[in-house]
Order: C-alpha cells, then structure tokens, then sequence
C-alpha cells in the first residue's frame, strides 16, 4: 500500500490543496478510491455516497466541463485533473452540499449537456 506521504505528494502535484488533502484523510470512503487509483491506475467505485460514485463524478465533470475540453488554450481538464476534482464532489456530497448532488442529478436545469430538448 502506498503511504499517505506519497499519497499527499501526489494531490498537491496534480493541484490539490491543503485543505482538500485534509478532507480526503478525513473520509475513509475517498482514501480507499484514491489508493485503488494510485496502485491500479482505474476506479474502484466502491464509495457512493448518495448513490454517486468516482465515475458518475467523473462523467459529470466532463460533460459539464466539455466547453473546456474543446478549447486548446483552455485545456487544463486533464485524466489526473478530472479525478481530483471528483473526488471534492464526492466530499462535498457526503458532507451534505445538496447544491453539488442537484446538479449532478440534473436539477435546477442543470442537466449536464448543451442540448435544449434535455
């Protein structure tokens, strides 16, 4: 198992702060999906809360990101990126931030894609 000095190493490389590194040791949940993702390069999945998952994070953040992902000049949307930032959604998630889940779940008429018949 990697220890958690590598571990914070590697968030604040890929632009992680502090204080999400002090969330993610705070959650046994994501520090198991963030240990299966260093060791074995895919998602494990395995924590949900409210029924979200790292990858429904993760197809979230790039279909509400995409404009982004077009963009050259913009293109900080990276694989490593991506995976940082579903993380803080499922913190945000389990720490109760309905706002996050209602719009991951399309609420509001946030639904997650640029098409108006959606």
């Amino acid at each position: 198992m990697i220890d958690d000095n590598k571990l914070h190493e590697y968030i604040i490389a890929i632009g992680g702060s502090e204080e999400l590194w002090r969330r993610i040791v705070s959650c046994d949940g994501v520090m198991k999906e963030l240990v299966w993702w260093c060791e074995n390069g895919s998602l494990l999945g395995e924590f949900s809360p409210e029924g979200i998952t790292i990858a429904d994070a993760i197809a979230w953040q790039v279909d509400h990101f995409k404009a982004y992902m077009d963009r050259e000049e913009n293109n900080r949307w990276h694989r490593e990126r991506l995976f940082l930032q579903s993380l803080e959604t499922l913190l945000d998630i389990n720490d109760g931030d309905r706002s996050v889940l209602g719009k991951i779940r399309g609420e509001g008429g946030e639904s997650g894609t640029d098409r108006e018949d959606v």
